[in-house]
């Protein structure tokens, strides 16, 4: 009966060491650099990561201290592009290895404004900028359904226009630092001239409907404007 009890006791030891290895890996961020998939960090650097609330897409460049630049990523297309729609996400934040050192992240939204971060990289570790942006989606709709009708963005008191866009039949969202902001619809095919006040955070998703509600639903649409989506 006593090497029982020994036995069961060991056992339960074992299983709660195991549990415990398992948390502890899971809770491991930096400095291996394994963590979310990516790999690891190479010898002698240290990883950039961009926290961009949810957009894991953006156009943006580096600089080092001598304002030069070191890396840059472009993969969305221009906000004014006829054919831009959103083609997925991304499983994996945007990161770049560098060497430690003092850098400046620029990254571009799609109006003239961009958003710029200091970051410190420390070798072997990963070091977050938080980049305050946020994103939001005009769909426009007639008669025919949803469609293709050129759009302005301006700042909230409607004094300065700082953007062009393009609506569109797919799912598509624009980036913006977060902020206030309206955007005006004019001369479209229905004759309709149409301002929206647009309220941008970080992590959040705006849609903002203009004409009847599109039909069916389209992914990233089941609600009206001030929806927020991950």
């Amino acid at each position: 009966m006593a090497s029982q009890v020994k036995y069961t006791r060991v056992y339960k030891w074992l299983l709660v060491g195991a549990l415990a290895a398992v948390v502890a890996g899971c809770a491991t961020t930096g400095g291996s650099g394994g963590g979310y998939g990516l790999p690891p960090i190479p010898e002698g650097k240290g990883r950039l990561m961009l926290e961009t609330g949810g957009i894991n897409e953006v156009n943006y460049y580096v600089l080092d201290e001598t304002g030069e630049e070191v890396h840059a990523e472009s993969p969305r297309m221009a906000a004014s592009s006829p054919i831009g729609y959103e083609t997925g996400y991304r499983s994996l934040p945007q990161f770049v290895d560098l060497d430690p050192g003092s850098y400046t992240v620029v990254v571009n939204t799609d109006i003239e404004d961009s958003v710029e971060k200091e970051v410190n990289v420390l070798m072997g570790q990963e070091m977050y900028a938080p980049i305050p942006i946020g994103r939001f989606q005009v769909i426009f709709s007639d008669s025919q359904g949803r469609s293709q009708v050129p759009f302005l963005i301006f700042d909230y008191n409607l004094r300065t226009m700082l953007g062009r866009g393009m609506t569109s039949t797919e799912v598509r969202y624009f980036i913006v630092p977060v902020g206030e902001y309206k955007v005006r619809i004019e001369n479209s095919p229905t004759g309709l001239d149409e301002i929206r006040p647009v309220q941008v955070s970080m992590g959040q998703t705006q849609n903002i409907l203009i004409g009847p509600p599109p039909s069916p639903a389209q992914p990233g649409e089941s609600g009206g404007e001030g929806d927020s989506q991950p």
